[in-house]
This record gives structure tokens, C-alpha cells and sequence, in this order.
């Protein structure tokens, strides 16, 4: 399944809410007693909205894991390689608590979200 044009619309249009002025939001608080995140609302519905079929990749990564450790290749990422980071940063909250927060606060999801508006 491809995304379609709504499809990357809707991502986009969490651009300026996770990074107002360019600069990430706080992305959590940890409520007393607990060693979880509790994620704002803005960045659950972006991941929830990251991992909708269209973006997913279900071999996501190798393509991931080389484009995250040279950032600079994200600005010409090709749209399958986009889908990849995707699932990347989605998954990665399954494995590491706080990697949603860490993908957003660390500028990857930025570059993603800056790399994909030139498919708009």
C-alpha cells in the first residue's frame, strides 16, 4: 500500500505542532511513580498516524539504521526510504521506552517530516 496525497498531508500537518519555531515540544511528563513516559496527546496521535499501513515497511531496517546514523542522507531520501525511518520510529517504543521522544527531540522526525513535503 502506497500513501496517498491526504496520507502525507496528514503527517505534515503535525510539522508545526511538534516543532513550533523549529524547535521540538516537551513530549512527555513522568507522573509520580511510574517509569513510563506519559506521552502529549500531539505526539501519540502523530505515531498513531506514523503507523498507519501506508507508511508501514515491514523490512524497515537496515534502510533505518543507515539513514538515522548519516541524518544528512534524510534530506534525499526517496519515499520508500521515508516509509522505513517511519516504521523505525514508530516500532522503536516497542523496544525502548522514550524512543518516540528521543526521535522527535533529536531532529530526526523533523527531517523526516521536512524530507517528505517535497513528495506533497
Amino acid at each position: 500500500m502506497h500513501p496517498t496525497q491526504a496520507d502525507v498531508e496528514a503527517l505534515l500537518s503535525y510539522q508545526s505542532r511538534l516543532y513550533p519555531n523549529g524547535v521540538a515540544i516537551k513530549t512527555y511528563t513522568l507522573k509520580e511513580g511510574s517509569r513510563w513516559p506519559d506521552y502529549e496527546a500531539v505526539v501519540s496521535a502523530f505515531y498513531k498516524e506514523a503507523g498507519r499501513d501506508c507508511w508501514t515497511d515491514v523490512n524497515y531496517r537496515p534502510a533505518a539504521d543507515h539513514l538515522l546514523s548519516a541524518p544528512d542522507t534524510i534530506a534525499q531520501a526517496t519515499l520508500p526510504q521515508l516509509q522505513s525511518l517511519l516504521t523505525y520510529c514508530v516500532r522503536g517504543e516497542r523496544f525502548c521506552d522514550g524512543h518516540w521522544a528521543a526521535m522527535i527531540e533529536r531532529g530526526h522526525v523533523q527531517r523526516i517530516l521536512s524530507r517528505l513535503a517535497a513528495f506533497a
